[in-house]
């Protein structure tokens, strides 16, 4: 038996997809590019962060971009709570929360290129790391 495609279903890949256009530089720099960078990075040091340094040492570097995927569907959940709200303060928060994360993206790529070219990261450089 052949399940068919109704309207809601349609509305739903619609959504999600019109969800995907708007996180376009978080899927870009938070997720791919920050996944690359680490990824390459680790070739030549080890990860800093102990959650992420222990979840690929124990399942392997792949391992952190399923977690970067599911940090996406969170952030899916997120914007459909925020979208579906009613209070218009809670719609207006969506840029702001898409921009924090971007931001966040840019500046764990920066900082893994940082760390590839010059063998140190952003936090070093301001004195808050160790060098």
């Amino acid at each position: 038996m052949q399940q068919e495609f109704s309207t809601q279903n349609w509305y739903s890949l619609r959504e999600f997809n019109n969800f995907l256009y708007d996180i376009r530089y978080i899927l870009l720099f938070y997720v791919l590019g920050d996944f690359i960078t680490t990824a390459q990075a680790l070739s030549i040091g080890i990860e800093e962060n102990g959650f992420l340094a222990l979840i690929i040492a124990e399942f392997g570097v792949w391992a952190f971009f399923v977690l970067k995927l599911a940090f996406v569907f969170v952030v899916y959940w997120f914007y459909k709570d925020l979208m579906s709200s009613s209070d218009s303060q809670m719609s207006e928060m969506w840029p702001m929360v898409k921009g924090v994360i971007t931001f966040v993206g840019v500046f764990l790529v920066v900082n893994n290129l940082m760390v590839i070219w010059g063998n140190f990261g952003i936090l070093q450089l301001l004195g808050i790391g160790s060098l």
